[in-house]
């Protein structure tokens, strides 16, 4: 019994040494996943070499324009009457972390391209964002809070009403953002 009472001493000193009380490593900080997805697909109506732009008629007869990007290698070789079939997929991941911990981060975006050796052009393009922002402000009963960004600038945020432990978050916590985007498309005879 004296043994875990010392225990428990000793690790509350260390604790108030480094700033922080037993409640701070008790206490979980909000987190949340969210993923989503959409395909589409549709024949080449009309496309521009020189704008990069494209339309698609899809098979309910909507049309979809847009403008493809010069990550595109072989975007003169889609034609007039191809099959295109474009997946998409977007996740965005926060968390929520006292100032003082450690961000196993990097701050920035990322950008892989695979292209498909096929006949006609292919590939899939993957894309990461991260991004960490200080709590300026919090509101946990009115589900609204103050972010502070990388370059400054404070921007309000609300939140939705799935997030829990909001009654955890605290004025400086770091609050880091990671999207992912994959976008990946065929392109095919008709």
């Amino acid at each position: 019994m004296k043994t875990s009472t010392v225990a428990g001493v000793t690790a509350a000193l260390c604790l108030s040494a480094w700033g922080l009380s037993v409640a701070d490593v008790v206490q979980e900080k909000p987190g949340v996943i969210e993923a989503a997805a959409a395909s589409i697909t549709g024949t080449v109506q009309s496309i521009d070499y020189n704008t990069r732009m494209v339309t698609l008629a899809k098979p309910d007869g909507e049309t979809v324009t847009m403008e493809v990007g010069p990550e595109a290698a072989r975007f003169n070789e889609v034609k007039k009457g191809d099959k295109v079939k474009m997946d998409y997929l977007v996740s965005v991941a926060v968390m929520v972390q006292n100032p003082h911990d450690k961000i196993d981060t990097a701050e920035g975006t990322g950008t892989v391209i695979i292209r498909n050796k096929t006949k006609k052009p292919s590939g899939t393009a993957v894309q990461t964002h991260v991004v960490t922002a200080t709590v300026e402000k919090i509101n946990a009963k009115k589900r609204t809070a103050v972010l502070k960004g990388p370059d400054g600038h404070t921007f309000p945020i609300e939140i939705a009403p799935d997030v829990t432990n909001l009654e955890n978050v605290k004025k400086g916590d770091q609050v880091v953002v990671k999207m992912t985007t994959s976008l990946a498309v065929t392109v095919s005879k008709p």
